[in-house]
């Protein structure tokens, strides 16, 4: 029998991290909480306030299994002083920065990783309880629609950014670019001058290719789009950068002539080593009759084991320089071309034949397509995490 034992021996012997642990069983739903603080407590950490009032709780459900081992059950004494934690949770202004603070809870962090990903300057140190973003109205949004209703102390100036979002909001026709009833509303003149020179003026025939350059123009709502019935109004409409054509789904012959009826050009194609010729020879195939080849180049070559990609660069007559009126370049998801780089030539949309691209590839692709299509059944799980994807 024990003697002047505490609530932290008890804990430690029902969850078997004692001698004394044989004949104790913890029930199911208690496991995972019980049997983590009493590891806790094992390595020398003291408990704090909450988690010994609920073991003071917990512990009598196990009187019984105390008694039968004639082991005293102490739900008073304290074998360290109770650890104290700081509870503070608030969203404050430190310099250009907005920081949350808040001590550990799995729901809290769930809702940080949930948009830290797609936020401006996200900072975390490992181990803190502080999370730093940028302050733009749009980390503001991010926040406090998760953490408003959290009881988080917030700065005023804070509070009242929100409340304004929130305002122009229900009022969107009045602030935000976009589109209602075939009508461009809050678009400065510079950028409609830009728009019209692009796309032709708003209408009916032209609403697609308005909708599909959303994100190239800032058009931030578009009021009324239908379900899609095609691919064009699937590219059109789609929510985010990125459009994934799986081929099981969409054949390329589909897909290409959705892009063809939204102009989408210029175009850069990023083809995959492995199957670069069968890749290329699908592309110049579609385009064999409506595009001429001067206007495509292939700015890679591979080695002997693949002169059948090589031979059909000459055989196509692709082998073309780069420059405004060239519609279609192809490259390697492994190097981009320097002369990409110099070059006056710009893409607006990029065909992915592999989501796994060189840092180089991915960094000019995210920085010039407002149109990215990823041809594969599956994305790669690290291509989520690209600004591009959301």
């Amino acid at each position: 029998m024990l003697n002047n034992h505490t609530i932290e021996d008890c804990l430690e012997i029902l969850a078997g991290f004692r001698k004394e642990s044989e004949d104790f069983s913890l029930m199911k739903e208690d496991y995972t909480i019980m049997h983590s603080i009493a590891k806790q407590v094992f390595k020398g950490t003291a408990l704090t306030d909450r988690q010994f009032a609920l073991m003071q709780t917990k512990l009598l459900s196990y009187s019984d299994q105390f008694d039968k081992a004639d082991i005293p059950l102490e739900l008073n004494n304290l074998r360290n002083p109770i650890r104290s934690i700081n509870r503070e949770k608030y969203i404050k202004l430190e310099g250009n920065k907005i920081k949350i603070r808040f001590p550990f809870k799995k729901s809290d962090i769930m809702l940080i990783n949930e948009i830290s990903h797609k936020s401006e300057g996200y900072e975390h140190k490992k181990g803190s309880h502080e999370h730093f973003f940028d302050y733009t109205e749009q980390n503001i949004l991010n926040l406090l629609d998760r953490f408003a209703s959290k009881s988080f102390k917030c700065d005023k100036e804070i509070a009242l950014v929100y409340h304004e979002i929130k305002h122009m909001e229900q009022q969107k026709e009045k602030y935000v670019p976009g589109i209602w009833d075939l009508k461009l509303k809050n678009v400065k003149d510079d950028l409609l001058k830009l728009m019209k020179e692009d796309l032709g003026e708003l209408n009916s025939q032209t609403f697609l290719k308005y909708c599909d350059r959303k994100f190239k123009y800032g058009i931030a709502h578009i009021e009324g789009t239908p379900p899609p019935r095609n691919i064009k109004e699937s590219i059109a409409f789609r929510n985010k950068v990125v459009y994934e054509s799986k081929p099981s789904v969409e054949n390329l012959d589909v897909l290409l002539t959705g892009l063809w009826n939204l102009d989408r050009f210029p175009m850069l194609v990023i083809l995959d080593k492995e199957h670069a010729e069968t890749q290329l020879h699908d592309m110049l195939t579609y385009y064999r009759d409506i595009l001429n080849a001067t206007q495509q180049s292939v700015l890679f070559r591979l080695d002997d084991k693949n002169a059948g990609f090589n031979q059909l660069v000459k055989d196509r007559k692709v082998n073309n320089w780069v420059d405004k009126s060239t519609k279609i370049v192809y490259i390697s998801k492994d190097k981009l071309p320097k002369i990409l780089v110099s070059c006056e030539w710009q893409p607006t949309v990029s065909i992915c034949f592999n989501s796994m691209l060189d840092k180089n590839v991915n960094i000019f692709v995210e920085s010039k397509c407002d149109l990215v299509v990823f041809r594969e059944e599956y994305i790669s799980p690290f291509r989520r995490h690209s600004r591009i994807y959301g």
